[in-house]
Protein backbone atom coordinates (compact mmCIF):
# COMPACT_ATOMS: atom_id res chain seq x y z
CA UNK A 1 0.00 0.00 0.00
CA UNK A 2 1.34 3.42 -1.01
CA UNK A 3 1.92 6.42 1.27
CA UNK A 4 -1.23 8.20 0.06
CA UNK A 5 -3.36 5.13 0.71
CA UNK A 6 -1.93 4.66 4.24
CA UNK A 7 -2.54 8.34 5.01
CA UNK A 8 -6.15 8.08 3.79
CA UNK A 9 -6.76 4.94 5.87
CA UNK A 10 -5.24 6.66 8.95
CA UNK A 11 -7.36 9.79 8.52
CA UNK A 12 -10.54 7.74 8.02
CA UNK A 13 -9.74 5.67 11.13
CA UNK A 14 -9.22 8.79 13.25
CA UNK A 15 -12.47 10.31 11.98
CA UNK A 16 -14.37 7.08 12.67
CA UNK A 17 -12.95 6.79 16.19
CA UNK A 18 -13.76 10.42 17.10
CA UNK A 19 -17.16 10.67 15.39
CA UNK A 20 -19.11 9.93 18.56
CA UNK A 21 -16.94 12.02 20.85
CA UNK A 22 -18.74 15.33 20.40
CA UNK A 23 -16.90 18.60 20.07
CA UNK A 24 -13.26 17.85 19.17
CA UNK A 25 -11.93 21.22 20.37
CA UNK A 26 -11.64 20.05 23.99
CA UNK A 27 -14.26 20.12 26.70
CA UNK A 28 -17.80 21.22 25.88
CA UNK A 29 -18.68 24.91 26.30
CA UNK A 30 -19.30 26.02 29.88
CA UNK A 31 -22.92 26.16 31.05
CA UNK A 32 -24.54 29.58 31.20
CA UNK A 33 -23.94 31.54 34.41
CA UNK A 34 -26.93 31.61 36.76
CA UNK A 35 -27.07 35.43 36.85
CA UNK A 36 -26.98 36.03 33.08
CA UNK A 37 -29.90 35.72 30.65
CA UNK A 38 -29.10 33.76 27.46
CA UNK A 39 -30.68 32.50 24.23
CA UNK A 40 -29.75 30.17 21.38
CA UNK A 41 -29.16 32.29 18.28
CA UNK A 42 -30.35 30.85 14.97
CA UNK A 43 -29.47 32.00 11.50
CA UNK A 44 -25.98 33.25 12.32
CA UNK A 45 -24.84 36.82 13.01
CA UNK A 46 -27.23 39.70 12.81
CA UNK A 47 -30.41 40.85 14.46
CA UNK A 48 -31.89 44.09 15.72
CA UNK A 49 -29.86 47.24 15.07
CA UNK A 50 -30.74 49.45 18.07
CA UNK A 51 -28.10 50.20 20.73
CA UNK A 52 -28.18 49.66 24.49
CA UNK A 53 -25.43 51.51 26.36
CA UNK A 54 -24.69 51.94 30.04
CA UNK A 55 -22.75 50.41 32.92
CA UNK A 56 -22.48 46.64 33.31
CA UNK A 57 -23.69 45.80 36.83
CA UNK A 58 -24.82 42.84 38.90
CA UNK A 59 -27.95 43.87 40.84
CA UNK A 60 -29.63 41.45 43.28
CA UNK A 61 -28.27 38.41 41.42
CA UNK A 62 -29.05 39.69 37.92
CA UNK A 63 -26.66 41.12 35.33
CA UNK A 64 -28.02 44.42 34.00
CA UNK A 65 -26.99 47.39 31.90
CA UNK A 66 -27.61 50.42 34.11
CA UNK A 67 -28.49 53.60 32.25
CA UNK A 68 -28.73 56.66 34.49
CA UNK A 69 -28.94 59.12 31.59
CA UNK A 70 -32.70 58.71 31.13
CA UNK A 71 -33.58 61.79 33.19
CA UNK A 72 -36.10 59.67 35.08
CA UNK A 73 -33.70 58.06 37.54
CA UNK A 74 -31.88 54.81 36.93
CA UNK A 75 -33.16 52.41 34.27
CA UNK A 76 -31.92 48.81 34.29
CA UNK A 77 -32.16 46.57 31.25
CA UNK A 78 -31.37 42.85 31.31
CA UNK A 79 -29.15 41.94 28.36
CA UNK A 80 -30.08 38.53 26.95
CA UNK A 81 -26.83 37.26 25.43
CA UNK A 82 -26.25 34.53 22.85
CA UNK A 83 -25.48 31.25 24.64
CA UNK A 84 -21.77 30.82 25.34
CA UNK A 85 -21.38 33.89 27.56
CA UNK A 86 -19.40 33.11 30.72
CA UNK A 87 -17.60 34.70 33.66
CA UNK A 88 -13.82 34.90 33.89
CA UNK A 89 -13.42 36.12 37.46
CA UNK A 90 -15.37 39.41 37.63
CA UNK A 91 -15.31 39.85 33.86
CA UNK A 92 -18.11 38.73 31.54
CA UNK A 93 -16.89 37.17 28.30
CA UNK A 94 -19.26 37.65 25.36
CA UNK A 95 -18.23 36.35 21.95
CA UNK A 96 -14.55 36.48 22.90
CA UNK A 97 -14.70 40.07 24.23
CA UNK A 98 -14.27 40.70 27.96
CA UNK A 99 -16.39 43.25 29.86
CA UNK A 100 -15.71 44.18 33.48
CA UNK A 101 -18.35 44.97 36.07
CA UNK A 102 -18.65 48.76 36.35
CA UNK A 103 -17.41 49.24 32.77
CA UNK A 104 -19.35 51.29 30.23
CA UNK A 105 -20.63 48.90 27.54
CA UNK A 106 -22.75 49.07 24.39
CA UNK A 107 -24.59 46.20 22.70
CA UNK A 108 -26.59 46.13 19.48
CA UNK A 109 -29.98 44.45 19.61
CA UNK A 110 -33.55 45.27 20.50
CA UNK A 111 -36.27 44.95 23.13
CA UNK A 112 -37.26 41.33 23.71
CA UNK A 113 -39.82 41.97 26.48
CA UNK A 114 -41.04 45.17 28.13
CA UNK A 115 -41.03 45.73 31.91
CA UNK A 116 -43.46 43.30 33.54
CA UNK A 117 -43.76 41.01 30.50
CA UNK A 118 -42.69 37.37 30.58
CA UNK A 119 -39.63 36.24 28.67
CA UNK A 120 -40.28 34.24 25.50
CA UNK A 121 -39.66 30.48 25.84
CA UNK A 122 -36.48 30.70 23.70
CA UNK A 123 -34.74 32.80 26.37
CA UNK A 124 -33.37 31.47 29.66
CA UNK A 125 -33.82 34.34 32.11
CA UNK A 126 -32.79 33.99 35.77
CA UNK A 127 -35.62 34.42 38.28
CA UNK A 128 -33.75 37.40 39.77
CA UNK A 129 -34.15 39.19 36.41
CA UNK A 130 -37.92 38.68 36.10
CA UNK A 131 -40.06 41.76 35.53
CA UNK A 132 -37.28 43.91 34.07
CA UNK A 133 -36.92 45.10 30.49
CA UNK A 134 -35.21 42.34 28.47
CA UNK A 135 -32.79 43.39 25.72
CA UNK A 136 -31.86 40.81 23.07
CA UNK A 137 -28.15 41.25 22.29
CA UNK A 138 -27.57 40.48 18.61
CA UNK A 139 -25.31 37.53 17.83
CA UNK A 140 -21.84 38.68 16.81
Amino acid sequence: MGTEARTSVFVMTVLALTAGCGWIGGSSPAPAPTDVAVYDPSGGPGGFAALLAGTLERVDGCVVIRDDSTGNGVADSVPVFPRGVHWDGDALVVGGTTYGLGEHVAFGGGVLAEVGESAPPAADVPAACAGRLLWLVSAQ
